[in-house]
């Protein structure tokens, strides 16, 4: 859900003075009032040592007496803002460069723009501040804490649900699949998204009777499309803790059997970096679970350490490219390369293609004529309950053309 841009109190950092009066009208036209304007990086930290925290400061990189790439470090160093977003005309991979060190610092960054800025740009980034997945997992986990008993509470009274995000057909748009979310719904925090307990989860095997629940569900969901005709196939997270269960294929096996629902219809997806502490036991239950039928699919595959070591290892039927590839990929050559070469790598594998994160026709566009094989993203559909999937069928399905051949 949006939220009111005019609450938001922003800070531009632009050392041109024309590009800071282009800034500034453009934010005062989307209802912006607390603004703050700084010529660099040293005029922009005086003001903010006697102010509170901003939401979010638009800022420049390349600038006189103190440049942007060192007043983000003293920007997290103090705690002066919530969210950035860069400006800059410099070449896309030293912006993505400096993207990754504001993250490790522990910012949240909302994106980057391109001169001559753009009012319909620039609202897109600052509505992405009201969005959880744009928030950083290091600045969203502190502004919530839950205990192993709020977790043991929340298991007890069935407060964790699955949302499902369509995976669509690149060449046609058509619905192919769902990845399976979970969303904790806390009585008084609302809809709490994995990032704030999945780790205390893992840390305390409380994950294992989680991820139980969860496939129960999405096997129940996949029952009742069956039923009507219709089976989707879909795809479930599993945390590195739970493969080193190795009755885990027998376990879910039994369920499909059950059910009456055929394995090739669940996808496992496994995170490529969480394999790397985890060796003999989870190849052991990756191999039974490939052999008893179901897709195994790499997450974020190239943000590890070992990718193509797990490549060789384990016997993977779909490879997902990360969201940090795929965006801004029309307009940086790296990030298109490297999309290509997964692309092409996975294919000659024998392994479909899933690329996350879409947001843009333009990304799109460029994933069609790279050959990919399915897209999830915010252009398709966000997370949403599972009754909610044939409504959003209808409405996607409406939209304009989308690419139909290569």
């Amino acid at each position: 859900m949006k939220g009111n841009l005019a609450e938001l109190n922003v800070m531009v950092v632009e050392d041109h003075e024309f590009q800071r009066l282009v800034a500034e009208q453009a934010l005062k036209g989307l209802g912006i009032s607390e603004l703050m304007l700084a010529n660099n990086g040293k005029d922009a930290l005086g003001q903010l040592e006697n102010t509170s925290p901003v939401d979010i400061v638009i800022c420049d990189l390349d600038m006189p007496e103190m440049d942007g790439v060192r007043f983000i470090r003293h920007l997290a160093d103090n705690s002066y803002a919530k969210a950035v977003i860069l400006a800059s005309a410099l070449e896309p991979s030293l912006i993505r460069t400096v993207e990754d060190m504001a993250l490790e610092h522990g910012l949240t960054v909302l994106g980057a723009l391109s001169k001559p800025l753009s009012r319909d740009r620039i609202r897109e980034l600052l509505e992405l501040y009201y969005e959880p997945a744009a928030s950083s997992p290091s600045a969203t986990t502190n502004s919530l804490y839950f205990t192993e008993a709020d977790l043991r509470e929340g298991l007890e009274h069935d407060q964790f649900i699955l949302y499902y995000q369509p995976k669509v057909l690149v060449r046609s748009g058509r619905l192919i699949a769902l990845e399976a979310l979970c969303r904790w719904l806390h009585p008084k925090a609302g809809i709490i998204s994995p990032a704030h307990f999945i780790p205390l989860m893992e840390s305390t095997g409380l994950i294992t009777e989680l991820t139980d629940r969860l496939i129960d569900q999405a096997l129940e969901d996949l029952r009742r499309s069956q039923d009507n005709r219709r089976a989707i196939a879909v795809a479930v997270n599993l945390s590195a803790i739970v493969l080193n269960d190795t009755k885990l294929p027998d376990t879910i096996y039994e369920k499909t059997l059950a059910l009456g629902i055929p394995p090739e219809l669940l996808t496992l997806e496994i995170t490529e970096s969480t394999l790397i502490e985890n060796a003999a036991r989870a190849l052991e239950t990756l191999a039974r679970l490939k052999m008893k039928g179901f897709s195994l699919s790499i997450d974020d595959f190239g943000t590890g350490y070992s990718s193509m070591q797990q490549l060789n290892r384990i016997p993977f039927s779909e490879l997902k490219i990360d969201r940090s590839f795929v965006q801004s990929a029309n307009s940086d050559t790296t990030r298109k390369a490297i999309i290509e070469a997964n692309i092409n790598l996975a294919h000659t594998l024998k392994m479909n293609t899933v690329a996350e994160g879409v947001e843009t026709l333009e990304e799109w566009h460029l994933l069609n004529q790279l050959k990919c094989d399915m897209a999830q993203g915010f252009l398709i559909g966000k997370p949403m309950p599972a009754e909610d999937i044939p409504e959003w069928e209808i409405q996607w399905t409406e939209q304009q053309p989308l690419p139909k051949s290569r």
